[in-house]
């Protein structure tokens, strides 16, 4: 991996592949950034068909999320191996585009995890790490992409789990500092500027169909035009780009993304 210039970057992703994946590229593009999406073939609250994976792709990245939704540590190597490998194989042939980064489901994994996902030929996973602003680090061979703030209302408590969990004391430092409003949305702007004094990495993440059970489209809406507003200080890219800064779009610039930020044909349909 190339050694990455200090620019601060924005990203977003999303995982699950429910149908209301679509409403959210609707509102990326209309507010002229981009993403990555983690689709599983199935899971238990619903994915989209492979026609629609296929239509998503053409304007947005897509990342594997196993097969079947399953939490890595819940299950034996063996069976990982194989919800590892054939989700890479699926988004392939589904597709039709190369696909090199990997999300677990709730990002649980460990670290004999790692080699199986490197040895099916990813070269990124995407993690699940609240409050983190880092460009991605090299582990065991990969790049770790780590997160930022989730699109749901959540407590304070989880943010201390998951400092702990890492050993994270900047990222819990961080969210005392200049997130701890329980509004997520309110945190958004200290969270940009923060990211363009330390040229680090803003990633938001989350799953359309929870942004569905709280109701926070209103929200979300909020932060991507916040976020657009600082597309002059800041490129927008999706998750695998940020492996390759150099090469990410200039700020202000449109989003790098596939299909150049085109519409899904889809999207303007879903609506609640």
């Amino acid at each position: 991996m190339e050694t990455r210039p200090r620019k601060p970057l924005l990203t977003t992703s999303w995982d699950d592949g429910h149908v209301l994946d679509f409403r959210i590229a609707e509102l990326l593009t209309k507010y002229n950034l981009t993403g990555t999406f983690y689709i599983p073939r199935s899971a238990p609250t619903g994915t989209m068909s492979e026609d629609h994976v296929r239509e998503l792709s053409a304007s947005f990245e897509i990342g594997a999320h196993t097969l079947d939704h399953h939490f890595l540590t819940e299950i034996n190597l063996p069976r990982a191996a194989v919800q590892i490998v054939g989700s890479k194989q699926w988004v392939e042939q589904t597709t039709g585009v190369p696909c090199t980064i990997f999300c677990p489901p709730a990002g649980k994994f460990t670290r004999k995890h790692l080699g199986v996902i490197k040895a099916a030929g990813f070269s990124a996973v995407r993690s699940v790490e609240y409050m983190s602003l880092d460009h991605p680090r090299d582990v065991e061979g990969l790049s770790l992409i780590p997160t930022t703030i989730q699109a749901k209302p959540t407590p304070g408590s989880a943010y201390l789990r998951n400092a702990a969990k890492r050993f994270a004391l900047r990222n819990l430092w961080l969210y005392i500092l200049h997130a701890r409003s329980p509004i997520w949305s309110d945190n958004m702007r200290r969270l940009l500027k923060l990211t363009i004094a330390r040229s680090g990495v803003l990633h938001l993440w989350g799953h359309s169909w929870e942004i569905e059970e709280h109701h926070q489209w209103e929200r979300l809406e909020q932060v991507f035009a916040l976020m657009s507003e600082f597309r002059d200080r800041m490129s927008c890219v999706t998750n695998s780009a940020l492996l390759h800064p150099s090469r990410s779009p200039s700020p202000g610039t449109p989003g790098e993304g596939r299909g150049e930020g085109k519409l899904p044909l889809r999207a303007t349909a879903v609506h609640s």
